[in-house]
C-alpha cells in the first residue's frame, strides 16, 4: 500500500479555486450589496485637432467654443486665470475684444480698495482688455445659493485638473441619460451622468442641438457644440502651446546646424590632431638601432623580434 502524502490532483485545484472565488464573493458582500451608483464609466479616446508633436490649434473651433462659453457656461463658471487680451490675434481682432470687453461692468479699484459711488454702490467702469473674465456671482455664497447648494468650479484650469483632460468634458457633456433601472434617480438639482464620480451631477444638461446660433454657419450639433467648448476650454489652460512648439521646431532645427558645423570641424580641421602618432625617444644608440631595422617602435626588443622573424622565414625557404 502507498504511504506518506497524496499527490496534488488537478480535482483538488479546481476544489480550492471554486473556494476561493466564494470566500471573495463572500467577503465583497458583507460590506454591502452590490450597486449600480458605484460604476463610472471611463471616457474614450478621440483624437482631437491639437493633440500631436506639431499639431496645432483649430483657431475657428476656439472661436465657436468662447461662444459657446459666453452663451451657455458663463453663466454658473468663471474663468478666474484668463484675461480679455488673451483672446486677441488667436480667435478675435484687438477691436472685436475690445467690443466684447466693454459690454462688462467693472468696479473701479485704487491703493484703497474698491470705489464707492455717493449712493454707497460700488463705482462701476467698462471692461478693458486687460481685464480678467467676469465673474457671474460676486461670492461663494451666491453661487451656492443659486445652485441648490453646488459651487460650480471655476474652468481656466478644469481641463488640467482632470484624469482625461479634454476626453472627460466631451465625454461629460455628451452623457447626460436617464438612469438605469434598479438605481435610485437623482435627487432635486440633480441630473444622472455615468462619466461623474458618483453619477449624479448638480449641474442639469447644457448643450442641446442648436441651443447655440454660430455666426460661422457651423451646424450647432450637440456634439459639435461640446467638441468646441472642450477645445477652447484646452487653450485656456494651454495658451501658449502653438508658440512653445514652435520654439521647440527652431531649437531642433538650430541644434541640428550647430551639430553638423560641429562635425563637419571636427572632420576637417582637428583631422591631423587625430592622426597623430607618439612614439618614444629613447637614448642616441636606441634610435639608430631602430633606424636600422627600419621599423618605428616603442623599444628596441620589437626590432629585434622582427629580425629574428624574418631570419627565420628565410631559413625555412
Amino acid at each position: 500500500s502507498r504511504t506518506g502524502p497524496r499527490p496534488f490532483t488537478k480535482r483538488f485545484g479546481a476544489v480550492g479555486l471554486l473556494g476561493a472565488v466564494v470566500f471573495t464573493a463572500g467577503a465583497s458582500l458583507a460590506d454591502g450589496q452590490v450597486s449600480a451608483d458605484e460604476m463610472e464609466l471611463h471616457a474614450g479616446h478621440y483624437h482631437w485637432a491639437h493633440k500631436g508633436f506639431l499639431a496645432t490649434y483649430d483657431h475657428k473651433a476656439l472661436r465657436r467654443g468662447f461662444q459657446v462659453y459666453r452663451e451657455v457656461c458663463q453663466a454658473c463658471h468663471v474663468m478666474e486665470y484668463t484675461r480679455w487680451r488673451s483672446h486677441i490675434d488667436v480667435m478675435h481682432t484687438k477691436e472685436e475684444i475690445k467690443a466684447l470687453a466693454a459690454e462688462y461692468q467693472y468696479p473701479i479699484e485704487d491703493e484703497n480698495g474698491v470705489c464707492v459711488s455717493e449712493d454707497g454702490e460700488p463705482a462701476l467702469r467698462p471692461g478693458m482688455i486687460n481685464d480678467y473674465l467676469p465673474a457671474p456671482y460676486e461670492n461663494e455664497i451666491k453661487a451656492r445659493l443659486a445652485n441648490n447648494g453646488a459651487l460650480p468650479p471655476p474652468m481656466s484650469l478644469i481641463v488640467p485638473a482632470q484624469h482625461q483632460e479634454v476626453d472627460y468634458i466631451f465625454s461629460l457633456l455628451t452623457g447626460y441619460e436617464e438612469p438605469p433601472a434598479g438605481q435610485s434617480g437623482p435627487g432635486e438639482g440633480q441630473a444622472y451622468n455615468p462619466y461623474f464620480l458618483g453619477c449624479m451631477i448638480g449641474m442639469p444638461q447644457q448643450l442641446y442641438n442648436e441651443s447655440v446660433d454660430y455666426q460661422d454657419g457651423t451646424i450647432p450639433y450637440q456634439s459639435q457644440l461640446a467638441k468646441d467648448i472642450s477645445e477652447y476650454l484646452h487653450w485656456a489652460a494651454h495658451p501658449w502651446m502653438d508658440e512653445t512648439q514652435l520654439y521647440g521646431c527652431k531649437a531642433v532645427a538650430s541644434i541640428a546646424v550647430l551639430a553638423g558645423c560641429v562635425y563637419y570641424m571636427m572632420r576637417s580641421r582637428r583631422v591631423h590632431l587625430a592622426m597623430r602618432q607618439s612614439y618614444y625617444a629613447g637614448p642616441k644608440e636606441h634610435n639608430t638601432m631602430i633606424s636600422a631595422n627600419g621599423v618605428v617602435n616603442n623599444t628596441s626588443k620589437w626590432a629585434k623580434v622582427e629580425g629574428m622573424i624574418d631570419r627565420s622565414k628565410k631559413v625555412t625557404k
